[in-house]
Formats: C-alpha cells, sequence, structure tokens
C-alpha cells in the first residue's frame, strides 16, 4: 500500500477508501484503484442505495456513475470509462463501505470545524488593548 494513503474506511485488506495527500479520495478494491472527489462521494452513495431499493433495474446512471446488470448476474459499476465487476454480496460491502467513509468524512468535516487549525492547537485571546487613562 502507499505510504501516502491515509485509509479512512476498510472492508478487507484489499478494499478500502483512503485520503490522498491532494484532499481527493481512492477507492482501492483488489487490484483496481478509482480517484474520487470528496463531493461525489454522496452522489456514489446515492446510486447504490437506489440499486439497492430496486434490484431489477436494467441500468442505473448518477453523474459519473452508472450500475448496470452483468451477464453473471453480478452488477458492473462504471465510474467514467473504467468498471469493476461485482456479484451481489460484493456491492452490499461496497455500499456499506461508502457509508462509512461518508460518515467518517461528515465526522472529520465536524471536527475540523471546531478546531480549523487542528486538534491541539491553543487558541489565544485577542491582545487587551492598553488603556488610555
Amino acid at each position: 500500500m502507499n505510504a501516502q494513503l491515509t485509509p479512512i474506511a476498510s472492508a478487507t485488506p484489499g478494499r478500502l477508501i483512503a485520503l490522498l495527500p491532494d484532499a481527493s479520495l481512492c477507492l482501492m478494491w483488489g487490484d483496481a484503484s478509482f480517484r474520487i472527489a470528496p463531493y461525489d462521494l454522496a452522489h456514489l452513495a446515492a446510486v447504490l442505495d437506489d440499486w439497492g431499493l430496486e434490484e431489477e433495474l436494467p441500468t442505473l446512471r448518477r453523474g459519473y456513475y452508472r450500475l448496470v446488470q452483468g451477464y453473471d448476474g453480478g452488477v458492473q459499476l462504471w465510474l467514467n470509462s473504467a468498471g469493476l465487476c461485482l456479484s451481489r454480496d460484493e456491492l452490499r460491502v461496497l455500499t456499506a463501505l461508502v457509508h462509512e467513509a461518508e460518515a467518517q468524512l461528515n465526522a472529520l468535516g465536524q471536527s475540523a470545524a471546531l478546531a480549523p487549525f487542528g486538534p491541539g492547537f491553543p487558541t489565544l485571546a485577542a491582545p487587551q488593548r492598553p488603556s488610555l487613562n
């Protein structure tokens, strides 16, 4: 694994979502890896949720993401022009992984709002103006 990756959600050793140094996300699934913008993670979660509600759809598309029924009974997830062939069980694992990553990013965003300079940064009061008396 690349030392510059910071894992934020992991399903199994080869299946994880990590944060890259440029603040984008990397979805690693076996030998495949996909770069995802953080704001696109919600779109991926939505398309996976919609597919879970209506599994009999021939195809489902949201933004860059497209889900298509595979010929072997599985599902093909396409991110732009790159795709993954997943079984139904793997799709459920991926859905849980994306939701876990989304929750971790939301928690990180809330903590960043509370401590914008990082944890442990001392909050300093503004210096008092000298009195003119």
